[in-house]
């Protein structure tokens, strides 16, 4: 299974560690030619630390996008480039192949793995969200589906009680001029697995941290996974 190499560069990527993607204003690169990035580039997010929510720490990594870069439909993600955090150094780049389907690419264009994301539904059949890792070098696939069965089965239990409050928030807000967000969100604990070797990226949707046991799964591919579920939950809350 892929894993960690020179590329990636400094010892994180090889030790368990907590992080989330801290989103930004975006920030334009002036010399994003030099760093293999679209000349109009900017950084839109960080990946850092759970414990280092500063923004003058020094992130892991880096995420860029370009402002013109074309997409699929308003719902796809940009590309974006991983840049390491504390050495700059070009990580991978992830652009979409499909709907809901990206690819990542290390630094010289070859293909490290696929990303895809099926949604959710509630009829024929419920069945949760679901990622998955395809990796270029081994049969072998990890994958995550959003909301563990026990949260789901509070989630629709509650649902009725959750509904009403909802509404009576709605009506006061209107009348008081609160902007303040009452939305039932679904369950979002993400487990990523793959046979034999546990739970290798585990997303708690409470705290919006990621815990990474990367013994299994390369650290581009885990902050790849962050960055594409994060601006999906964005997108649709």
């Amino acid at each position: 299974m892929a894993g960690s190499d020179s590329t990636v560069g400094h010892t994180v990527g090889t030790t368990p560690h907590t992080f989330l993607v801290a989103a930004n204003n975006p920030v334009p690169v002036s010399d994003a030619q030099a760093l293999g990035l679209p000349a109009d580039a900017e950084m839109t997010s960080t990946i850092r630390l759970a414990t280092a929510r500063r923004p003058e720490d020094t992130p892991l990594a880096r995420v860029f996008a370009a402002r013109s870069a074309p997409r699929r439909s308003r719902s796809t993600p940009p590309p974006f480039w991983l840049h390491g955090g504390p050495d700059g150094r070009p990580w991978c780049s992830v652009h979409p192949a499909a709907p809901d389907t990206h690819d990542v690419h290390t630094p010289d264009g070859a293909l490290l793995a696929r990303i895809s994301r099926r949604p959710g539904r509630l009829l024929p059949w419920p069945r949760r969200v679901r990622w998955s890792v395809r990796f270029t070098d081994t049969p072998r696939q990890v994958t995550g589906k959003e909301g563990t069965w026990y949260s789901w089965l509070v989630h629709v239990v509650t649902a009725p009680a959750w509904i009403l409050f909802t509404l009576f928030a709605l009506l006061y807000a209107f009348f008081d001029g609160t902007t303040d967000d009452h939305s039932f969100s679904q369950p979002a604990r993400t487990r990523w697995l793959t046979p034999g070797a546990g739970t290798l990226l585990d997303y708690r949707g409470v705290r919006e941290v990621y815990r990474l046991a990367p013994r299994g799964l390369d650290v581009r591919l885990a902050y790849a996974l962050a960055v594409l579920q994060t601006w999906e939950r964005k997108r649709g809350a």
